[in-house]
């Protein structure tokens, strides 16, 4: 079956690729001919340009980009590069994408398309200075003459929905052959408020084991032991967290801050232009993992790293609801206070847990494709 996945493949952003690595291998596992969707519009792609356009940016603020951009400019061109390069090698695509439009889309042909994972159901109705609302590419409008399409794992991020979105949703999901998603509230919006069935799956990084995504990491033991902090949104409850731990254990700290290379931090604490691969191996060597990022929460569970997630705000319904299905919720804290540094979790329940799951996901992807 020649199978088209929809998602955001080109983000600089480690979760983004990875997730779609993960789904592209997982069907070329079971014998298809697989290809990543290269749509990617203005508005995405303007996320992504060295000096964005910010038009409430000061011109003072403007010139301190810059000054910053002179000093740290080998870095940033590392860690940006690492981004693309990935996307271009593992999912064959070319320099400049393929798709800008979604007229453009209903040029490519396929058996099954597959829209998801991550957050391609968002609605950014907020954004003042780009597309706004829903992409009806990624809601199953695009390619128009296909008739096979599913979601996998499709995400909303933050879920505030008017009476109009609900009914542009229960317009649009009408197109999909089956429904899945990887959040508990996701799933209940779709089925209460619009009308459709939608199943409840893993994120694509679940579908490939622990194994595999050891083959993909150098086996080289770290030199010291150390706790990893994967800081992508701010948060100075978890830096306090990341510095108990490390009075309590001993260990040094390597961190990870954000999806861009900030020029100020240069310390060797700061392992700001590693690959996608190279963020896994940080993950698989670690002894602790401190992440306010819903994939550095997944890849620790995936390596049965000792853990804890917070500083997600509003989207942390993704982090808190796996975390519920796999009984260890007390792994996303509120409130530091809370860590109990001597609780270890039982990999032996989580990873039954997991594979359960797995299946199911897995079950969902074979129905969904007869």
């Amino acid at each position: 079956m020649k199978i088209g996945i929809l998602t955001y493949h080109r983000a600089h952003n480690y979760g983004a690729l990875l997730q779609a690595y993960a789904l592209q291998n997982f069907l070329l596992g079971l014998g298809h001919e697989v290809s990543i969707i290269d749509y990617w519009p203005e508005y995405h792609s303007s996320d992504y340009v060295i000096f964005p356009k910010y038009p409430w940016m000061s011109f003072k603020s403007k010139i301190k980009r810059i000054l910053l951009f002179c000093i740290g400019f080998i870095k940033i061109f590392k860690r940006r590069n690492g981004y693309i390069r990935f996307a271009i090698e593992q999912f064959k695509l070319t320099k400049h994408p393929l798709f800008v439009t979604p007229e453009m889309v209903n040029t490519a042909s396929y058996d099954l398309v597959i829209y998801g994972s991550d957050q391609i159901w968002t609605n950014q109705k907020h954004n003042s200075y780009k597309f706004t609302g829903f992409d009806e590419v990624y809601f199953g409008s695009y390619p128009g003459t296909l008739q096979k399409k599913i979601s996998y794992a499709a995400s909303m991020g933050v879920i505030d929905l008017s009476i109009e979105d609900c009914l542009f949703l229960e317009r649009t999901l009408k197109k999909f052959h089956a429904i899945s998603v990887r959040e508990i509230e996701l799933e209940k919006v779709i089925r209460e408020r619009c009308n459709c069935e939608a199943s409840l799956v893993l994120d694509p990084v679940f579908l490939l084991t622990k194994e595999k995504w050891r083959t993909l990491i150098p086996n080289i033991p770290p030199k010291k032991k150390y706790i990893f902090l994967y800081h992508l949104l701010h948060s100075e409850d978890a830096i306090l967290l990341t510095k108990r731990l490390e009075d309590y254990f001993g260990y040094k700290v390597l961190e990870i801050p954000g999806t861009n290379v900030n020029p100020c931090l240069i310390s060797s604490r700061y392992k700001q232009t590693e690959s996608p691969f190279g963020f896994l191996s940080l993950i698989s060597n670690a002894e602790y993992v401190i992440s306010t990022s819903f994939h550095g929460m997944a890849f620790s569970l995936i390596f049965e790293k000792q853990f804890y997630a917070l500083g997600m705000g509003a989207n942390s319904g993704r982090a808190t609801s796996l975390l519920s299905l796999l009984g260890i919720q007390n792994r996303y804290i509120h409130n530091i206070d809370d860590a109990n540094y001597k609780e270890e979790i039982n990999y032996k329940l989580v990873n039954n847990n997991i594979n359960i799951l797995r299946e199911k996901s897995i079950d969902f992807i074979m129905k969904s494709m007869l």
